[in-house]
C-alpha cells in the first residue's frame, strides 16, 4: 500500500514543512515557563549577591556601589574576630544537634520497626507533628516553655525544689536550650526515613544471622548498620544542610544572645545585612557559608557512592 498525500495537502489547504525549514520545538514552549521561574528565584539572586560580595554598600546610604573587589573576604578572614566566634557557635550547634537527632532517631526507628501489632501507624503520624509545625511556631511554643517566671519548665522545678533557671539568659544553658528545641522539631524526620530504609531492608541476611545463632547486638553491628549507612548518610546530609542555616529558632528565641553564644552564621549574617545595613559584607559572609555547606555536602555524595560501589 502506498503512502499518499491527501488532497487539501495538494490543493495548499496545509503546507507540508519544506525540508531544512526552522522547526520550532514544542517541548521548549513547555519548558521555557519552568526555566524563567528557576533562573528568577535561584540563579538571578546568586549571580546579584555575588556581584553584591565584591562590592561596599551601605543600605540607605546616599553612595552607591563600590567595586572594592575581594576585600570584604579579605576582612571576614583577617579583620572580623566574631566571624570565627559565630562559625565556633555554628559547628558546636550543628554537630550537637545532628548527632543528637541521628542517635535518637536510630533508636526511636529501630523501635517502631519491631512493631508489628498495626499501631506503628498512630504513633509514625502523632511522632511527625513536630516537624510539620513551623519553626517560629516550634521556637515560640519553647520560648513559653523556657519563660522563667510562668514556664512550664522552672513550673516543675519548683515541684522539686530546684531554684528556677533563666534558660535563654544564662550563657551556660542558652545554646543547649535552642538545641533542645531544635533536637524535638527533626529527631522525627530521621526517625521516619531510617525506618523507610529498615522496612527496605531485604530479609535474607537476617534469615541467615538467625540460622548462624547471631545475637542481637551482632546482627546489628554487621548487617543492619552496613545495610542501612546509605540511607543515615542522605538523612544526616539532608539535617547538615538544614541546620548550617537554622535562623528562625535563634531569631526567636535568643536572637543570638546572651552575648554571641548562640550567634550562629545565619543570625550573624542577617545581622550585618540588615541591623548594620552592610549588604557587601552580609554577601560575603552568606557566601562563605554557602561554601561551607558545600563542602560538606559533596564530602557526603562523595562518602554515598563509593558506599555503594563497594556494595
Amino acid at each position: 500500500m502506498t503512502n499518499t498525500v491527501p488532497s487539501a495537502v495538494q490543493a495548499g489547504g496545509l503546507s507540508t514543512p519544506r525540508r531544512g525549514a526552522f522547526r520550532f520545538p514544542v517541548w521548549l514552549a513547555f519548558l521555557a515557563p519552568t526555566v524563567g521561574v528557576l533562573l528568577a528565584i535561584t540563579i538571578f539572586p546568586l549571580v546579584y549577591s555575588l556581584a553584591l560580595s565584591l562590592h561596599s554598600w551601605t543600605m540607605g546610604s546616599l553612595q552607591g556601589w563600590r567595586f572594592v573587589g575581594l576585600s570584604n573576604f579579605q576582612m571576614i578572614l583577617r579583620d572580623d574576630p566574631y566571624f570565627w566566634t559565630s562559625v565556633r557557635v555554628t559547628l558546636t550547634y550543628v554537630s550537637a544537634a545532628v548527632g543528637l537527632e541521628l542517635v535518637l532517631g536510630l533508636g526511636i526507628a529501630l523501635l517502631l520497626n519491631r512493631r508489628a501489632d498495626g499501631r506503628g501507624g498512630v504513633v509514625q503520624t502523632l511522632l511527625i507533628l513536630p516537624t510539620m509545625m513551623t519553626p517560629v511556631v516550634v521556637g515560640i511554643v519553647w520560648r513559653l516553655l523556657y519563660n522563667p517566671d510562668l514556664g512550664f519548665l522552672n513550673y516543675v522545678m519548683s515541684l522539686m525544689g530546684i531554684p528556677p533557671q533563666n534558660w535563654l539568659g544564662d550563657l551556660r544553658t542558652a545554646l543547649p536550650a535552642v538545641l533542645a528545641a531544635d533536637v524535638w522539631e527533626w529527631t522525627p524526620f530521621v526517625a521516619l526515613v531510617l525506618l523507610a530504609g529498615l522496612r527496605a531492608m531485604p530479609p535474607e541476611p537476617f534469615e541467615a544471622g538467625a540460622i548462624d545463632g547471631a545475637s542481637g547486638w551482632q546482627v546489628f553491628r554487621y548487617i543492619t548498620l552496613p545495610l542501612l549507612t546509605p540511607t543515615i548518610l542522605v538523612a544526616v546530609l539532608i539535617r547538615l544542610m538544614d541546620a548550617f542555616k537554622t535562623f528562625d529558632l535563634v531569631f526567636v528565641l535568643t536572637k543570638g544572645g546572651p552575648g554571641m553564644s548562640t550567634e550562629v552564621l545565619s543570625y550573624y549574617t542577617y545581622r550585618y545585612g540588615f541591623k548594620f545595613f552592610h549588604m557587601g559584607y552580609a554577601a560575603a559572609l552568606s557566601y562563605f557559608l554557602l561554601v561551607i555547606v558545600v563542602v560538606i555536602s559533596q564530602i557526603f555524595v562523595r562518602r554515598l557512592l563509593r558506599h555503594e560501589v563497594e556494595l
